[in-house]
């Protein structure tokens, strides 16, 4: 019990890092140490209140990895983010912690190639949260087959956007018109992450999916 309640309240300071940092213009790296470390340690304290078997941190590794060299590696591409059919199913076939853990590392991994900076505790908090909302799924419907999360993942695209749009708007003094005024510019970008994302999971996802959920039963087993 001790070891969830250390979970919960590291995660809630790790979120609360990132909005009062982006409230009081705290440098960018200042944020991301902070909200690494108290994620990090938030998550480390789940699993430990889990019992879950230490590979798992391997697990979050791999997949955290391979999703950071798939966003690199279209980067040219507006919108298309690969790395968000990984997070979800992450999330979707290992848990909500998982899931959170994928997002998170995903976005300090992905940024060690393109670039580390305001925008980065943003879009850990972005994907972790998305990849924790897919596990949620999960949990709330367990017999959901891979490909019913066609419509989460285009919603996903368009919130990782909207999430994304709020470091721009803590960054400065700016009126929530101009908020929205982002969220329209952005529009179209963000439709081609949320198609694109969707096309995946529709694609592909049945077939990811049984991937991770076969090496978590090895995982259990052991």
């Amino acid at each position: 019990m001790k070891r969830r309640l250390n979970a919960v309240v590291a995660a809630v300071l790790a979120a609360a890092v990132i909005v009062i940092g982006a409230l009081w213009h705290w440098p960018w790296y200042a944020q991301t140490v902070a909200a690494g470390a108290l994620g990090g340690f938030a998550l480390l304290e789940w699993y430990e209140y889990r019992a879950v078997n230490p590979r798992y941190l391997a697990f979050v590794a791999a997949i955290s990895a391979i999703a950071a060299v798939g966003r690199a590696a279209v980067q040219g591409i507006p919108g298309v983010q690969p790395a968000t059919f990984f997070v979800i199913l992450a999330g979707f076939s290992v848990g909500p912690a998982t899931g959170a853990a994928v997002g998170a590392f995903t976005a300090v991994g992905s940024n060690l190639f393109l670039g580390e900076g305001a925008w980065t505790p943003w879009q850990m908090v972005a994907w972790g949260l998305i990849g924790w909302s897919a596990g949620m799924v999960r949990l709330v419907l367990p017999k959901l087959p891979p490909r019913w999360l066609t419509p989460f993942g285009l919603l996903s695209g368009y919130v990782f956007g909207w999430i994304m749009n709020l470091w721009v708007w803590f960054g400065g003094p700016v009126s929530i018109k101009v908020y929205l005024a982002l969220c329209v510019e952005s529009f179209a970008f963000d439709t081609n992450h949320a198609v694109t994302t969707a096309v995946l999971l529709l694609v592909a996802g049945p077939a990811v999916h049984r991937v991770f959920a076969r090496y978590q039963k090895r995982l259990q087993a052991t």
